[in-house]
């Protein structure tokens, strides 16, 4: 399917070498089927081509080794420092772009799993979790909804510190004096 976009023979060898090379006449047929136009489904792969020779540099054979600071390195080496023709556009925005669809193919493939993010426990999470999880429970809100309700109380909270304790310690508990 790179014939569609491309049609060197170098530029294809080029394309076709590990680790992400065997992945990409099908992220191809993944733009062409999305209907990108002809100039942007061509600059989406050849950025992305870019990348992966980035990744044989560096020793990476699989795409299931690809992680979060290889991205950024990647941008750092070849956008770095960043050079703008205007006001509103970016090299590095605009490669970290074309990298999302690698990644939502490779995603959508079952060829690459992203990595799940590590949950943070933070001194309220005790308080949060619960209400959380009656919205997702019993008010049947959407994922959507919940996910703004997490970042707006995670915020809300969040300027409190540390001083939300739990159920059992002291300072959680009321006293009331004489009136």
């Amino acid at each position: 399917m790179l014939e569609h976009w491309y049609k060197e023979k170098r530029t294809l060898v080029d394309f076709r070498r590990d680790p992400l090379g065997p992945h990409f006449d099908g992220f191809a047929a993944y733009l062409k089927a999305k209907k990108y136009s002809h100039d942007f489904g061509r600059s989406v792969l050849g950025k992305c081509c870019q990348f992966n020779w980035f990744l044989i540099e560096r020793g990476v054979t699989s795409a299931n080794e690809i992680r979060e600071p290889l991205i950024n390195s990647f941008l750092e080496a070849y956008y770095a420092p960043p050079r703008t023709t205007g006001p509103k556009y970016s090299p590095q925005g605009d490669t970290r772009l074309s990298l999302k669809h690698l990644f939502a193919y490779l995603a959508e493939a079952n060829l690459w799993r992203p990595p799940k993010p590590e949950a943070v426990t933070m001194p309220y999470t005790w308080l949060l979790n619960p209400y959380l999880r009656h919205l997702r429970i019993e008010r049947e809100l959407s994922k959507r909804t919940i996910a703004y309700q997490h970042r707006a109380l995670n915020l809300f909270l969040g300027r409190w510190g540390a001083r939300p304790r739990g159920s059992g310690s002291k300072s959680s508990k009321l006293k009331l004096s004489n009136a």
